[in-house]
C-alpha cells in the first residue's frame, strides 16, 4: 500500500514551486509515495507591510510551519533556509538541507531607468533588509552607467512574495526592486507561475549582483525541510534526500552570521562556496555596531616565515603596455568582457551600449559603468566558468552559443581552443621593469594575476619558488604549464592571507 505524507508549507508560488522540487525528490527514493499539502498561514504572510526588520521576534515566516510538525497535522514542514533564524531552530526536529539554487541577488529596474539617470532624477529602490540596503546601494553608486550626474538613490521597504513585488515594480511603485535570483528560476519553473512572471520581467532591465560586494543572507536559495524527531519513516526519508555538501555549507554561513548578530537587522551578508581546488566562507558589510566586516575564511598551506613574497597585485597597471587592434569586431549579442582594458575606443563604447554585457570583476564593471555601458553581472574575479550555472538559469537563459568573449590578444587563443567564439580589440605586451624581475629572481612565493605575467618572468623564477594564483583561467593555465599553485579565491582573500602572514 502506497504511504501518504503531508506537506507543511505557505501558501506562495515560491513556496508551492520549493514543494514541487522536494516532492521530485522524494518520489526518486520511492515513486509510490502520494502527498498532501498543509497551507499554513504565517506571521509574516498575515503582516505584509511592516519592514522585517521592524517587526517584534523571529521566525515570521517558519514558526507556524514547524508547529504543524510538532503538533501532528503535517508530517514534513518545508521552508526557505535563510528565513530559518537561530542554531537552536532546529532542536527537537530533524532537517534536510535539499536543494539550492543561485547564491546571488538581483536588481529589477523598470525600462526607463536610464532616463532617469540621465536627468539627474531620484531613483527607487525596493529592498526587504538592512543588509540589501547598505550593500546593494553602495554598489550601485559606481555600477550604474554614468550618463550625467551621480545616481540619486533611495532605498525605501518593501513587502510581499516574489510576484507581489515584481507586479509593484511593473505599476511604477518602485525604479528598481532586489530580489534573490533563486526565487525567481524557480518560479520560472513552475508551470502555475511562469506566464505571469515572464510577463512582469518583459521589457525589464536587470543586474545580477556580485557575491563579494553584495553578499547574500546566510542560507540564501537553500530549501530545508523538516520533520518531528519521533516520526521515523519522514526522518529516514529525509536521511535519503539530505544534500550533505550544502548542509555543510549552510552551517558554515550561519556559524559565520552568529559572530556578527543573526538576523533580519543586520547590515552583513555571507556566504560559502565549494570550487574545484578550494574551499572558503565570506562575509562583509556592518555588524550591529556598525563596524565594517572583511571576513575570509579559508585555509593555505604555505610557510611564510622567512620567505620572500613577490605579488603581481603590487604592479597592477605598470606591468604591461597596451596596442589597441581595430574596433570593427564580430559581436554577439551576449558579450563577456574579460577585461576592462578591451574597452578602448568611443565606436566600441557604443556598440557595447546596445549589448548584454557581463564581465570579469566587479573593477571591470566600474569601469564599463564610467564609460556609460550598462553591466548585467560578473564573474566575480572567480573565472568564466564560476557564472555559467547562472547564465544558463531560467531567469539570464543564455547558451554557449550566445556568448561572445571579448579579451587581449593573447588570451583569445585559449577560448577558441576550448570551443568558445570569441574576438580580440588589444594585446598586453609585458615590459617588466629591472625592480620587478629583481624581485621576482629574489621570492620564495610568488603570486601570479596573469598567466601572461607568469609567461614573461619564468625564466627568472628559482626552481624551488611556491606558486600562487587567484581562481580561474589563470590557475587553470598554469595547471597545464605542469605547476600546483596555490589558489587564492579571490583578490580580496588574497589581501587577507598577506596581512595576516607578512605584516
Amino acid at each position: 500500500m502506497a504511504e501518504h505524507f503531508k506537506i507543511a508549507c505557505r501558501g506562495s508560488w515560491l513556496s508551492l514551486a520549493q514543494v514541487e522540487i522536494f516532492k521530485q525528490k522524494v518520489l526518486s527514493v520511492d515513486p509510490s509515495i502520494t502527498f498532501e499539502l498543509v497551507i499554513v498561514e504565517t506571521a509574516g504572510d498575515k503582516n505584509q507591510t511592516t519592514p522585517l526588520h521592524l517587526v517584534e521576534g523571529k521566525d515570521f515566516f517558519t514558526k507556524e510551519i514547524q508547529e504543524a510538525i510538532t503538533k501532528g497535522t503535517a508530517d514534513f514542514a518545508l521552508h526557505s533556509m535563510k528565513d530559518v533564524s537561530s542554531e537552536e531552530y532546529f532542536k527537537g526536529t530533524a532537517y534536510a538541507v535539499i536543494d539550492r539554487d543561485c547564491l546571488q541577488d538581483t536588481i529589477i529596474f523598470n525600462k526607463n531607468i536610464l532616463e532617469k539617470i540621465k536627468k539627474g532624477e531620484e531613483i527607487s529602490i525596493g529592498t526587504s533588509s538592512p543588509r540589501r540596503n547598505y550593500a546593494a546601494l553602495n554598489f550601485l553608486e559606481k555600477a550604474l552607467p554614468a550618463l550625467g550626474s551621480s545616481p540619486n538613490l533611495r532605498a525605501i521597504p518593501i513587502r510581499g512574495n516574489v510576484d507581489t513585488r515584481l507586479r509593484k515594480l511593473d505599476r511604477g511603485d518602485y525604479d528598481g526592486i532586489v530580489l534573490a535570483v533563486a526565487g525567481i528560476n524557480r518560479l520560472l519553473d513552475y508551470a502555475p507561475a511562469v506566464d505571469s512572471i515572464k510577463t512582469l520581467l518583459h521589457d525589464k532591465l536587470k543586474m545580477v549582483l556580485p557575491l563579494f560586494e553584495c553578499p547574500p543572507a546566510a542560507g540564501q536559495g537553500a530549501i530545508v525541510a523538516e520533520a518531528a524527531s519521533k516520526n521515523v519513516r519522514a526522518v529516514s526519508l529525509l536521511e535519503k534526500i539530505e544534500n550533505g555538501q550544502l548542509t555543510h555549507a549552510i552551517k558554515s554561513e550561519r556559524k559565520s552570521a552568529y559572530k556578527y548578530g543573526y538576523g533580519c537587522s543586520q547590515q552583513f551578508g555571507t556566504f560559502h562556496l565549494d570550487l574545484p581546488s578550494t574551499s572558503f566562507t565570506y562575509s562583509s558589510g556592518l555588524d550591529s555596531k556598525n563596524n565594517a566586516i572583511l571576513d575570509f575564511d579559508f585555509s593555505v598551506s604555505v610557510q611564510t616565515k622567512y620567505k620572500t613574497l613577490f605579488t603581481g597585485t603590487d604592479y597592477m597597471g605598470k606591468f604591461f603596455e597596451y596596442s589597441y587592434e581595430h574596433d570593427q569586431l564580430a559581436l554577439s549579442n551576449f558579450i563577456f568582457v574579460a577585461n576592462h582594458k578591451a574597452i578602448h575606443s568611443s565606436e566600441l563604447i557604443k556598440t557595447l551600449r546596445s549589448k548584454k554585457i557581463w564581465v570579469a570583476g566587479s573593477r571591470t564593471w566600474k569601469e564599463l559603468a564610467k564609460k556609460g555601458i550598462w553591466v548585467e553581472g560578473c564573474a566575480d574575479g572567480l573565472g568564466f566558468d564560476f557564472i555559467q550555472g547562472i547564465l544558463s538559469s531560467n531567469y539570464i537563459n543564455v547558451k554557449k552559443t550566445d556568448v561572445t568573449i571579448l579579451t587581449s590578444q593573447s588570451s583569445y587563443k585559449h577560448w577558441i581552443s576550448e570551443g568558445w567564439k570569441a574576438t580580440y580589440s588589444y594585446q598586453a605586451i609585458a615590459n617588466p621593469s629591472h625592480e620587478i624581475i629583481k624581485s621576482v629572481k629574489g621570492a620564495d612565493i610568488i603570486l601570479w594575476t596573469s598567466y601572461e605575467q607568469y609567461l614573461s618572468l619564468k625564466e627568472y623564477v628559482k626552481n624551488e619558488v611556491v606558486h600562487c594564483s587567484l581562481y580561474g583561467k589563470t590557475s587553470e593555465l598554469l595547471k597545464e604549464d605542469n605547476l600546483n599553485p596555490i589558489i587564492f579565491p579571490g583578490i580580496k582573500a588574497f589581501q587577507v592571507w598577506r596581512e595576516r602572514n607578512f605584516k
